[in-house]
This record gives structure tokens, C-alpha cells and sequence, in this order.
């Protein structure tokens, strides 16, 4: 007999925690967490070493390791070059006003361009800094201090410009200078400063000449130049230190490569006695086999006098590289956030289409407006102005040349285009389903004033090669403008006609 269940009439028992087990059970499950999570990361971290052991990599690289690189490889030296390279392949404009002529400030900015390449010295501490963390631009000047010392004219509490009207000032030269070969000796530890943690005193050690030389130089006295700035005001990302990895294993293939083709080159061969010779219990004389091959390999002798001996060439083991190559070049270009044809420099087979080259100049802009304008150009020129060797100008401007601007053959292929479009649209007789004035405005977005131009034009140019058509046309206008005069209003009389025409017509 089957049993069936009763309904039940009593209540689930109730678990009620007090604050104290559900802080305890809190802390419990918050406990396993973490040690479940830190398991994880020693697991993550020590797979990681092993595998950067195995493929030989570097535990830590550094300012050294970089600069080296950029010294030796050439793609290491593109990496660091490819950003400020395409960003300063036009100067901006430095401008105070849009009027034609030049202020105090525009013509003695014009006079610092040209007789001391101000740009070109921007450009290249844009390169250097990107090598380590950080670079700089030594600004010398006549006001008859040594380097260690602060410029007057500058707040060193905020940086900026104490006095208006600096004592003039002129400045001598530039010199651009990488982390390899800087030292930040000093910083500000005020944490009420607006200048905390900025550097105060830099050591320079450099080469001059056949002599090592070291000065200390005081903020105020070069610019500080970061890139890549993730979470310190002062340190940037070296622009190696993402692709490191990448370089070293192209070094490896590269150089593997070389190695291959240098020992495949020369197969080798080797020798063997014959049976007959192995049967009378002879051996090879190594010392003859090695005088014949020397004489055959480094001299003219192209014969071998051998006896009881037989040679095979060995087949050498060399291997395309160019595979494992680009799949280190296009992970470079992925880090770099750079396209793979301009990495490469060349257009190559396959042009990019418009849009990618829109793209990309994009990129180039955006670096160019939210990093070079406010933290290398306007930091530059302000220093200029604060230190006297710049008239203060009410306001300026940096303007970057616009990328997307079409160049002359861009017009021309516009041109050509436009052209043959508008003989299809005549040719084809689509005039007959959108007129003229809407095929320009709509099809081609021109102006209403464009349009109305080319189409005053083409009458104009219609009716000087056509003057029977100009005459029929006046004709024309005219006797629309006769019978309108003879249209009698409604409501009036017509005039008595004279007495005289009255006879004429009967």
C-alpha cells in the first residue's frame, strides 16, 4: 500500500543570525576569497617567470636596456621615432592675432624659429623622452648665472611668471638631452606646493668631447618633457617597455636567421672510407683530408685528390624567418597603436583606403592637441615669456596644420571625377529627371550661391554661341511683353477706337 503524504499545517523553522555570526561569517567568506585570489596570482606570476625564463627574457629592463636597443636595432629606434615623427612633419603656427600684421610676440618668435630651429630642438626632446621615462631641454641664456641656480623672473613656488614685465633676456641655445644621461637630485616634498614631487635640481652627465663632464641644472632652467604619463606627473612609460619582449624575439629570429645562412651557406660534407678500404683495415688520415679542404675552401683549388674516401654533402637546415617576423612586427604595431604600412614606412601594394588614412591622422592629431600643445609647446613658450625672452602677448595660439587636407593631387583626382560626372549627367540625359540647380545642391552638396553661379554662367555662355537663339529669345520676351499691355483689366471699358482705324478695318 502506498504511502501518502500529509499536508503540513506546522511552519519551516526560522535561522536568525545575530550581528556578531553575520560579521564572523563576513569575514570568513572575505578570508577565503583573498586566499583563493592570492593562490591565483602566485599561480598567474609564477607562470609567468617561468615562461619569460624559458623564452630567455629579461626579469628587469631599465633606461640602460632601452637606450641600447635604440642604439642597435633599427625597429627600436622607428618605435620611439614613429610618434613625433609623424607629429612634427609640419610645424603648428604660433600666432597672437588673424590680422596680416606681425606683434612684438609673433616677430620675435619668428626671429628665435629661424635663427635657433625652436621646433626642431620640440621634436627632438620629444624623441629622447620617449626612450626612457622622461627627457629635457636645456635652455642657455645670457642673464650671467651658473646652471644651479634659478632664473629670476619665475615664482618657484607655482612656476609662473612673477614679475610683468621680466628683465629681457636672450636665449643662446638648446641642448636636448635622454634619462640615460639625467639625474633628478632633488624634488619638492612640500605636499602644499603646487609643485610637489616636480624635480628641482637635475644632474646631467654627458660626454664633451674626450672628457665626462656632470653639471647640476635647476628646474627653472630646462624643460621637462614626460610621455606616456600613467600615474606620476613627472615619470612617463618608456616607449619600449610594452614591446620589449617583441623586439627581443625579432633580435633572436633576425640574428638566427644570419646564423643560418651563414652556416647553411657551407654545408659541410663528410667523409667515409670505402668498403675495400674498411676490408685492408685502413683509417683517414684527417691531417691530408684537412690540407686538401683548407686549399679548397680558402684558395683557387677547385679539385680534391682523395684515396679510399668518398664525401656527401650535408644538406643544410635554414629556414624562411619571414613568418615568424611579421607576427612580432604586427604586434609592435598593435602596441604602439600604430598602423602595420606606417610602421613599416611604405605604401607597399595595398594602399590604405581613405578612411584609414582619416583615421590615423586623427590619432596624430589628438596627440598633437591633448599632449604637445599643453605639455611641450605652451609649457615652452610660457617659460619663454617668464623669463624675459618673449614679449608677453595678450593671448596666443598654437594651430597644427590640418592633416586631412587635400593636397594637390587629391584636387586633381576630385576634379577629374567631378568633371566626368558631370558629362554623364549631360551625355545621359539625366537633366530630363533632376534638374540642374538640385543635381548641383543635392548630388554634389554645393551652395545655393554655387549653383547659381554655374547656371547664370552656362546661360551666359549659351547665348554668346548662339546669337539667332539670343534674338529669338529677345523676341520672344518681347511679345510676351505686347500681348500682357493688351490684356484689358476686368471691370473697365475698352477705349473707343479712332475713327480713322475704325475705317481701316472695314
Amino acid at each position: 500500500m502506498a504511502k501518502i503524504p500529509t499536508k503540513q499545517t506546522e511552519k519551516p523553522p526560522q535561522f536568525i543570525m545575530t550581528n556578531q555570526q553575520f560579521k564572523s561569517m563576513s569575514n570568513m567568506v572575505t578570508n577565503e576569497v583573498m586566499t583563493l585570489h592570492r593562490e591565483l596570482l602566485n599561480r598567474m606570476l609564477n607562470s609567468q617567470t617561468e615562461l619569460d625564463d624559458a623564452c630567455g627574457y629579461p626579469t628587469d629592463v631599465g633606461i640602460a636596456d632601452f637606450r641600447a636597443f635604440y642604439n642597435r636595432m633599427g625597429l627600436a629606434r622607428r618605435a620611439v621615432q614613429i610618434w613625433p615623427d609623424e607629429c612634427w612633419q609640419s610645424f603648428p603656427s604660433i600666432l597672437e592675432q588673424e590680422e596680416p600684421a606681425k606683434t612684438p610676440f609673433e616677430e620675435k618668435w619668428n626671429e628665435m624659429e629661424t635663427k635657433l630651429s625652436l621646433f626642431h630642438y620640440l621634436h627632438k626632446v620629444d624623441i629622447l623622452s620617449g626612450i626612457g621615462q622622461f627627457g629635457v631641454l636645456l635652455l642657455g641664456l645670457d642673464d650671467g648665472g651658473r646652471l644651479d641656480t634659478p632664473v629670476s623672473g619665475i615664482n618657484l613656488t607655482t612656476g609662473e611668471m612673477a614679475d610683468d614685465k621680466p628683465k629681457e633676456r636672450k636665449l643662446l641655445y638648446l641642448r636636448a638631452y635622454d634619462q640615460s644621461v639625467l639625474t633628478i637630485s632633488q624634488t619638492e616634498g612640500k605636499v602644499t606646493s603646487p609643485r610637489y614631487g616636480m624635480p628641482i635640481m637635475y644632474t646631467i652627465n654627458y660626454q664633451d668631447g674626450l672628457k665626462a663632464t656632470s653639471i647640476a641644472v635647476h628646474w627653472t632652467r630646462v624643460l621637462h618633457v614626460a610621455d606616456n604619463r600613467e600615474s606620476s606627473e613627472v615619470l612617463g612609460v618608456s616607449r619600449l617597455q610594452a614591446i620589449y619582449n617583441n623586439l627581443y624575439n625579432i633580435k633572436k629570429v633576425a640574428g638566427g636567421s644570419g646564423e643560418m645562412f651563414w652556416k647553411g651557406g657551407f654545408p659541410g660534407y663528410a667523409f667515409e672510407l670505402t668498403p675495400e678500404a674498411i676490408a685492408m683495415g685502413g683509417v683517414i688520415d684527417t691531417e691530408s683530408v684537412k690540407e686538401q679542404m683548407t686549399l679548397w675552401s680558402t684558395g683557387l683549388q677547385r679539385w680534391l685528390s682523395l684515396s679510399g674516401v668518398t664525401t656527401k654533402s650535408l644538406t643544410p637546415q635554414v629556414s624562411d624567418p619571414t613568418g615568424h617576423v611579421d607576427v612580432h612586427l604586427k604586434l609592435v604595431a598593435v602596441s604602439l597603436g600604430v598602423p602595420y604600412r606606417v610602421l613599416l614606412g611604405s605604401e607597399e601594394a595595398k594602399l590604405a583606403s581613405v578612411q584609414d588614412k582619416r583615421t590615423w591622422n586623427n590619432r596624430v592629431g589628438r596627440r598633437q592637441h591633448s599632449y604637445l600643445t599643453p605639455m611641450v609647446v605652451r609649457v615652452f613658450i610660457d617659460r619663454l615669456i617668464a623669463i624675459g625672452c618673449l614679449p608677453a602677448p595678450s593671448q596666443y595660439r598654437v594651430i597644427w596644420p590640418d592633416l586631412n587636407a587635400a593636397t594637390e593631387d587629391d584636387i586633381t583626382k576630385i576634379a577629374l571625377n567631378r568633371t566626368k560626372a558631370f558629362a554623364d549627367y549631360v551625355n545621359g540625359g539625366v537633366d530630363n529627371l533632376i534638374p540642374p540647380r538640385q543635381y548641383f545642391t543635392q548630388i554634389h552638396k554645393m551652395t545655393d550661391e554655387q549653383a547659381d553661379i554655374i547656371l547664370k554662367e552656362q546661360d551666359k555662355y549659351e547665348s554668346e554661341l548662339n546669337p539667332l537663339g539670343q534674338e529669338m529669345e529677345i523676341a520672344k520676351m518681347q511679345a510676351e511683353a505686347t500681348a500682357k499691355a493688351k490684356v484689358v483689366p476686368s471691370g473697365t471699358k475698352p477705349k473707343p477706337m479712332p475713327k480713322d482705324d475704325k475705317k481701316k478695318k472695314e
